[in-house]
């Protein structure tokens, strides 16, 4: 008789050591759970805020090119400029870049979760030195580097996520006396 109750005793005690080690093992995991909740969603903001950063400088990009081309749209688009317009300019998913601010519907990528546009103003020209010429009439030329600013926007509306970027460029040109507005930023 002895012999069976020290039996149902040990029994007991390895019930007990298996109930401490299965509450040991949960502890484990469900911390495991969370930091590997915590690292997705690290991740998915990390992922997220490439995309608004590469929106960004996608849109500043396309502006520039399309700014700093020499053909008769990026002289009309700077002669806007100068003249104090503000252009706007927005990505769309296909490639294309259209000049008007981004609607709704307007976005870059084939998911429909990435805005991207960008915002073109110039701060003025500065004259290069030596490069004046004369006209008939009294007037003159003058090469003048006019200064572009570009201010790139990606954002992912869905997730209340905007990065902005801006960028300052220079675009060599001519410059008439004549011109009624002058924006001069220095010699």
């Amino acid at each position: 008789m002895k012999q069976g109750s020290t039996m149902n005793r040990q029994r007991g005690a390895a019930l007990l050591v298996a109930l401490m080690i299965l509450l040991i093992v949960s502890v484990i995991g469900i911390s495991a759970m969370r930091s590997s909740s915590f690292s997705a969603k690290v991740a998915m903001g990390t992922q997220l805020d490439a995309m608004a950063f590469e929106a960004a400088e996608t849109a500043i990009g396309q502006t520039l090119d399309k700014l700093l081309a020499a053909d008769a749209a990026s002289a009309d688009d700077v002669t806007q400029l100068m003249n104090g317009d503000v252009l706007a300019w927005c990505i769309k998913n296909d490639g294309s870049i259209i000049k008007k601010p981004c609607d709704a519907a307007d976005v870059m990528d084939s998911r429909g979760m990435v805005k991207s546009e960008a915002r073109s103003t110039s701060t003025g020209f500065r004259r290069v030195s030596g490069n004046q010429l004369s006209q008939a009439g009294g007037g003159s030329t003058t090469f003048v580097d006019f200064e572009l600013t570009v201010q790139g926007n990606g954002e992912l509306p869905s997730y209340a996520l905007l990065n902005r970027h801006i960028q300052h460029a220079v675009k060599r040109g001519m410059f008439f006396s004549g011109d009624t507005k002058e924006q001069a930023l220095g010699p």
